[in-house]
């Protein structure tokens, strides 16, 4: 998923829609209580605000504008800001005198990329950048890798990098890779997804995003995979994990990607396009009413909470789609038919070979990081610079994330 994108304004023009009022006023269920039924108003109205109309038959569609897409995200995100803003308080200030640089301090031609392995001690930090991406990002699946990108001229922030376990099921990817289902179960953990990828000003405004993905490519995050995963056994089959990373996947935050597009490193791999997204997710339904949604439900979904997964109820999805079917709303409603681009990155030459099972041996490119990041910085980021120069103009304050808790309260 792409980076950083301004958080700018964005209301639409048409708040409430013609299609939308009218399957308002279709969908009247009797039998509910007031309060029940006033909860149901709640989510129409909130979706009809961030611009969703509702067509064909029930389902959800914005226009393809970009910004509507933002707007449509914003609701989510600032929940995840306030529900942060004590420790953001703390260290706002602090991460951007140490971390941000203004644009007229970056040397395009002297950027340095180190890789750092997020941890304990770091991972406040990891979670400040990722609050300023433009839509809510989760923490993540499963087997987690993550990383903050430095640059090593002056020790700022270039970027990060989250890997984490892929879907199960992608008929795209599966496809691409020429998977049945009896191997995409063997090899299925020999593959990452990048959950969270992109960078900040001003390396965001020179093509930064395009360095960092490329990085997915370095020997380390390979190394660090088998470190952390080689030898770790399989709760059902009980077999031993290899701990080979033979590809990652990621997928644009909306719309068709100018991140991942045309990134084909020399002498090494390249991003393939391996399809669209079937655009479902809870990110349209997460907002202050999701509190109310959870209390009408919580013994509903009690039974289908995993024990291993504690006392909380985490599976958003769960709790949406029961509460949906309790107030009398299609479940459609859970598809916000936002589509997202899919990309592969193979990391050896026999990847694909290797996750069908044909082949013992990944035979992975043979760069070194170095090679990577003087590539992309050539061929991208510095005729960029030399074309653009408004990243000379970012001040770093704009960066603060308290100024944009302010902004979405007014």
């Amino acid at each position: 998923m792409n980076g950083f994108e301004s958080m700018e304004k964005f209301r639409p023009t048409k708040v409430l829609g013609d299609t939308m009022q009218k399957e308002i006023n279709e969908l009247q269920s009797p039998n509910l209580d007031e309060k029940t039924e006033i909860l149901r108003s709640k989510i129409l109205s909130h979706l009809s605000q961030l611009g969703f109309v509702i067509s064909n038959g029930g389902s959800l569609s914005l226009p393809e504008d970009k910004n509507y897409i933002r707007n449509a995200h914003k609701a989510a995100l600032g929940i995840l800001i306030k529900k942060n803003f004590d420790k953001i308080q703390k260290y706002d200030q602090g991460y951007i005198d140490r971390y941000i640089i203004d644009g007229r301090d970056l040397d395009v031609a002297s950027i340095e990329p180190r890789l750092i392995k997020v941890n304990d001690s770091n991972t406040n930090l990891f979670n400040w950048v990722k609050l300023h991406w433009s839509i809510p990002i989760s923490a993540g699946y499963g087997r987690r890798l993550r990383y903050i990108v430095t640059d090593k001229a002056n020790g700022s922030i270039i970027g990060i990098i989250g890997l984490a376990d892929p879907v199960y099921g992608l008929r795209d990817r599966d496809s691409l890779i020429g998977w049945s289902p009896e191997m995409r179960k063997v090899r299925l953990k020999n593959i990452m997804d990048a959950f969270v990828l992109g960078s900040v000003p001003p390396y965001s405004q020179v093509l930064g995003g395009k360095l960092i993905a490329s990085l997915l490519a370095s020997p380390k995050i390979r190394q660090d995979f088998i470190k952390k995963y080689k030898g770790t056994k399989s709760l059902i089959s009980g077999t031993v994990f290899d701990g080979k990373l033979a590809a990652i996947t990621t997928a644009s935050a909306f719309g068709k990607s100018s991140v991942y597009d045309r990134i084909s490193i020399r002498n090494g791999p390249r991003f393939i396009h391996t399809g669209w997204s079937s655009g479902s997710g809870e990110f349209h339904m997460f907002s202050e009413i999701y509190p109310e949604l959870l209390e009408l439900v919580r013994e509903d979904v009690k039974s289908r909470k995993n024990p291993l997964w504690g006392k909380g109820i985490r599976n958003r999805r769960v709790v949406i789609l029961a509460a949906l079917d309790r107030l009398h709303l299609p479940r459609s409603l859970l598809y916000h038919n936002v589509k997202r681009e899919l990309f592969t990155m193979p990391l050896g030459s026999s990847s694909f070979e290797y996750l069908k099972g044909i082949s013992s041996r990944i035979n992975y490119y043979p760069l070194k990081q170095e090679e990577i990041a003087d590539y992309i910085i050539e061929r991208w980021m510095i005729p960029r610079a030399k074309r653009d120069g408004r990243y000379l103009q970012f001040e770093k304050e704009t960066f603060s994330l308290r100024s944009m808790e302010k902004n979405q309260r007014l």
